[in-house]
């Protein structure tokens, strides 16, 4: 799954490296932060049924995506916002209870990465694209594949902590290719559910 997502995103890896680095810029500015990651998983997408997008692609699929993306963020920024801000407040505090407290806080923040990496090829695979609906589906995956489940957290916390203490995943498309395994992953799912 890891090679065969490598060789898709090496097929077209200046269109990857370009909307990359778009995707991060958006991140910093934060307001087209959700719709960006939308856009960059509606091109993995295309990346993995073997269609051709460029830039004009992205731009439509952003602003087609605005509001749902918003949707998305605004639960994101909330949770991810009170898990990072109680680990850096009380990250010094002594006490076992604080210390519980702080693994407590860095699971749920796990457990929330983990539904969100298969978030957006959930909500482009459904008919049903509510927030709820495809909240459920990633929930179902985890029951459903947890092992596979487990393994994409992880790579998403290394991708995450690597990309934040350098710029090399961006450099290398890493975010774009972490996409396409997420997307990789479900569609295997979904095929195993189906048939």
């Amino acid at each position: 799954m890891l090679v065969s997502a490598w060789r898709r995103v090496w097929d077209e890896y200046l269109s990857v490296l370009v909307l990359s680095a778009v995707w991060l810029l958006a991140q910093v500015l934060v307001v087209p932060g959700p719709p960006a990651t939308a856009a960059l998983f509606a091109m993995v997408r295309a990346t993995y049924d073997g269609t051709y997008w460029g830039a004009g692609d992205a731009w439509a699929a952003f602003r087609a995506h605005f509001w749902p993306a918003w949707r998305w963020g605004l639960p994101n920024l909330l949770i991810f916002g009170i898990g990072l801000y109680n680990l850096s407040v009380f990250w010094n505090v002594p006490g076992s209870v604080w210390g519980g407290l702080r693994w407590l806080w860095v699971l749920v923040l796990l457990a929330w990465l983990g539904l969100n990496v298969v978030y957006w090829p959930f909500y482009f695979a459904a008919a049903d694209r509510s927030l709820r609906n495809t909240f459920a589906n990633c929930g179902r995956f985890w029951l459903l594949q947890p092992a596979t489940a487990a393994g994409l957290t992880l790579l998403a916390a290394v991708v995450l902590v690597v990309g934040a203490t350098t710029l090399l995943p961006v450099v290398l498309g890493a975010v774009f290719w972490l996409a396409l395994v997420a997307e990789t992953a479900v569609r295997r799912s979904l095929a195993l559910n189906v048939g």
